[in-house]
């Protein structure tokens, strides 16, 4: 049918699960850091006056950190439509499953 996609899903295989958990555990992580870095670019916006020439560069790096934390939600939103929910647990335990 014109206008329609035939998407093929498969069923994921324990290398697959494992992948998709390392996946989650990581974007957990890097938005938690992007929320960090957020915080601190918008803390130093409100400090500096409205015409200081950091201002774009600060305003750019608040674009990619954005950017940055709706691919990681993506990433999450795959691993919980796999069954995959993130939990608490340093990266470097789930990349010795």
């Amino acid at each position: 049918m014109p206008g329609r996609y035939h998407v093929v899903v498969e069923r994921l295989t324990r290398t697959d699960r494992t992948c998709a958990i390392a996946a989650a555990t990581m974007a957990h992580d890097f938005n938690n850091e992007f929320t960090v870095i957020l915080s601190s670019v918008s803390s130093a916006m409100m400090a500096l006056e409205p015409g200081h020439p950091a201002r774009q560069a600060l305003f750019d790096t608040e674009g990619a950190i954005d950017r940055c934390t709706r691919k990681c939600r993506s990433v999450l939103a795959f691993s919980v439509r796999h069954g995959i929910h993130p939990a608490r647990a340093p990266l470097e335990a789930v990349m010795q499953l």
